[in-house]
């Protein structure tokens, strides 16, 4: 038996972790180029995908899915058809190895260490080739809708005081977490060899969305006993457990020695909503989007800290990039109310902001794919939208000291604009030896943290305890 069979693939070396390369790429121009490529092409060919995927056998529900005013005729038509028969046949691809991947990770006994390796290798090979589809419907990509627009107008929605939570944000306690209840059973997969330790997933039922369940692919150091925990939550449309070759920070983390916790958030994945694509539901839905994935999200990141604490981590971190970090900020105040069992030791805040309406408004994502304009035309006015914004932002106090917080921010971040950002690091007491301020943008300062580990080595100080 070979290595290849017998461990998952070692992640690919990112290019720009090379110092010299990196210097030159990781810097302003390069979040504006990425901007443009988000929102003028990944989202509109994402928006045509799912729309394929949903209507394969009716062309105008396709178009109107699409934001089209009609199946287009001629060669482009031919095109697209071919594209939508392309996604069928890799979505039936990918269940299939999706059904093999979990008769073998939650089998009743262990299978072998090479079967699980190939289940995933197969698992994964099937879902980029089913995300790579998107590129099928390049020749409507200039006339294709970015996000389908579903949000209620403000009178027919729940006012804010449905949604309050604990410490005044839309976050509840999870389920089950009291005195009187267990927390919701979570179910641990067979382990499988990866390239820097054992890796497996955790799934339960979401206590946020009804019917739903959570997923998190959890990795941990080799040879470390109880190793402290960090539960990384990603960006949004970020979807790492489909893509072969993400990046992220997982393997510096893990050389770091802390057990890594990398969830899925609500409406991607695995989670996807069918019709829509990953993350899409919490721009199309308005507020009600961004409440209901907070609450979700924020709610499962303390079943995974109770789930870390009763598996051996003596210290437990909760953190992640724009999207991630956002639901992590406000989880951290909502869980100043809860059991300590389910609440963080520590932040790690990567791009944020504490001012929601900045980023609904003044956001240069959300301005690109036309949010502003989407809740004036369903309704919506600044007024309405600050009604809701105490639920939406971390207004409280945080459930850890000042110094087990670490946040990096960008001082060109236009998507969660910089100056919300340094606005609750001060308010918050954030120590400088904590709060790294870089000459970058949005995506910039998220993917140079390899290169640039200073905010890693500091989460993983506080979490070791030196």
């Amino acid at each position: 038996m070979t290595e290849r069979d017998s461990h998952l693939p070692a992640p690919r070396r990112n290019p720009l972790d090379w110092n010299p390369l990196g210097d030159l790429v990781m810097r302003p121009w390069y979040d504006r180029w990425a901007l443009g490529l988000v929102a003028r092409w990944y989202l509109p060919l994402s928006r045509a995908w799912a729309a394929g995927l949903a209507h394969a056998g009716d062309k105008a529900a396709f178009a109107e899915a699409a934001g089209l005013e009609g199946f287009p005729g001629g060669l482009t038509g031919r095109a697209i058809r071919r594209a939508i028969a392309k996604n069928q046949r890799r979505l039936g691809d990918y269940l299939a190895a999706d059904a093999r991947w979990l008769e073998a990770y939650f089998a009743a006994a262990a299978p072998l260490d090479e079967v699980l390796v190939d289940r995933e290798r197969a698992r994964l090979a099937a879902a980029s080739a089913l995300m790579a589809a998107r590129a099928g419907f390049m020749p409507i990509r200039r006339r294709v809708a970015q996000v389908r627009w579903q949000m209620t107008p403000p009178g027919d929605f729940a006012p804010p005081e449905d949604w309050l939570g604990s410490a005044g944000t839309c976050i509840t306690q999870p389920s089950g977490a009291g005195p009187d209840s267990p927390l919701p059973p979570v179910e641990v997969s067979h382990p499988v060899p990866g390239p820097l330790g054992p890796e497996r997933w955790l799934r339960f039922a979401s206590p946020g969305l009804p019917g739903d369940t959570a997923w998190a692919r959890v990795f941990e150091p080799e040879g470390v006993e109880n190793p402290p925990s960090f539960i990384n939550l990603h960006g949004i449309g970020m979807e790492l457990d489909f893509w072969s070759g993400a990046v992220d920070s997982t393997a510096s983390l893990l050389r770091r020695g802390l057990r890594v916790i990398r969830p899925e958030g609500p409406w991607h994945g695995r989670r996807r909503i069918a019709g829509c694509y990953g993350g899409e539901p919490a721009m199309a839905l308005g507020p009600e989007g961004f409440l209901k994935l907070f609450s979700t999200w924020g709610a499962e990141a303390g079943v995974m800290t109770a789930w870390a604490r009763q598996n051996g981590s003596r210290r437990v971190a909760i953190g992640g990039v724009s999207l991630g970090a956002l639901t992590s900020q406000l989880t951290a105040v909502a869980a100043s109310e809860w059991p300590e069992i389910t609440r963080p030791d520590a932040l790690l805040l990567v791009a944020t902001s504490a001012n929601s309406l900045d980023v609904a408004m003044a956001g240069s994502l959300s301005r690109a794919v036309g949010y502003p304009a989407a809740l004036a035309q369903a309704g919506w006015s600044p007024e309405d939208l600050a009604r809701y914004a105490p639920l939406l932002e971390p207004r409280g106090a945080p459930a850890m000291p000042p110094e087990r917080i670490v946040m990096t921010l960008g001082e060109a971040d236009t998507v969660t604009p910089f100056d919300g950002g340094l606005a609750l690091a001060r308010r918050w007491g954030v120590p400088p030896e904590n709060l790294f301020i870089r000459r970058q943008g949005h995506f910039s300062v998220s993917l140079d943290l390899n290169r640039q580990p200073q905010p890693l080595n500091r989460i993983a100080a506080i979490l070791n305890g030196d």
